[in-house]
């Protein structure tokens, strides 16, 4: 299996997960197409349509995740709430255990649909699931608001300084953002219609993996759980079909291998 570790393929994700032998990967984090055909006509340059987004067969997808990675082992997809009772039921089937539906607040409020007669959508769903049975790892990514040694009940163990059980709600100036928001995305030029915030992206992977285990994204888009897992100190798999944000990913990755070098060299130093 060394041979997909720190891999992206220009390719369908089927295709790929094809070729991958059972639970060679030890976490799944995604966000594939929904059928949704979505494209926002209200930016000023419209992003193409995201290919695969008529649809792709979820249920065979799920069953492939669910075939592909480790026992005990976490994944996590992305959906939306009118795709949710389908996702929920074709991951369900494909045998996982659904243990919640994260959600998470975007770097911006969406802006399209019915502006006078719909709520807005400032949060993304994540379905979080286990094949078997995963503890947390413990993090630094948040302290307790108690202080460490704290006790909560008689006979209870005493609070540690950092969190191990997160809420399924992120929202507030303590959680990263689940969306780069688009004056981020000018700055950095980096421009795709679903760019996810690597560092949310990070929390999960740190949450949900050990470093040198190896993540799957099967849609990769611009590259962002790659950059995550490089810069927790994990591996990343994954596909792109889209050229253009292929060529993106690649080049988002080159620049954190690059940081991440430079970095490591200026401790060397010191």
């Amino acid at each position: 299996m060394e041979s997909f570790s720190n891999q992206l393929y220009h390719m369908d994700c089927m295709d790929l997960l094809a070729q991958l032998p059972d639970g060679c990967v030890s976490m799944v984090l995604t966000d594939p197409p929904y059928g949704i055909q979505y494209q926002n006509n209200f930016a000023q340059h419209p992003h193409p349509m995201i290919a695969g987004d008529d649809g792709i067969d979820y249920a065979h997808f799920s069953k492939e995740c669910f075939r592909i990675l480790r026992d005990d082992a976490h994944a996590y997809f992305f959906t939306r709430f009118d795709c949710y009772p389908y996702h929920y039921q074709c991951l369900k089937q494909a045998g996982f255990s659904i243990k919640n539906c994260l959600v998470v607040e975007k770097g911006s409020v969406g802006g399209i649909g019915d502006l006078r007669g719909s709520y807005a959508n400032n949060a993304e769903w994540i379905i979080f699931c286990q094949k078997g049975r995963r503890t947390f790892q413990s993090t630094t990514l948040l302290e307790n608001r108690k202080k460490e040694g704290t006790l909560f009940r008689p006979g209870a163990n005493p609070s540690k300084r950092y969190k191990t059980r997160f809420n399924a709600c992120w929202f507030g100036a303590e959680y990263p953002k689940a969306t780069h928001n688009a004056v981020w995305q000018k700055k950095n030029q980096i421009f795709h219609p679903t760019v996810k915030n690597e560092v949310f992206l990070s929390w999960l992977i740190q949450i949900s993996s050990q470093p040198g285990e190896l993540i799957f994204d099967g849609f990769m888009g611009s590259g962002s759980t790659a950059v995550a897992a490089i810069s927790t100190g994990r591996r990343y798999l994954g596909a792109e079909i889209n050229r253009d944000y292929f060529e993106l990913a690649q080049s988002r990755i080159a620049q954190k291998g690059k940081e991440l070098h430079h970095n490591e060299s200026e401790d060397q130093e010191n």
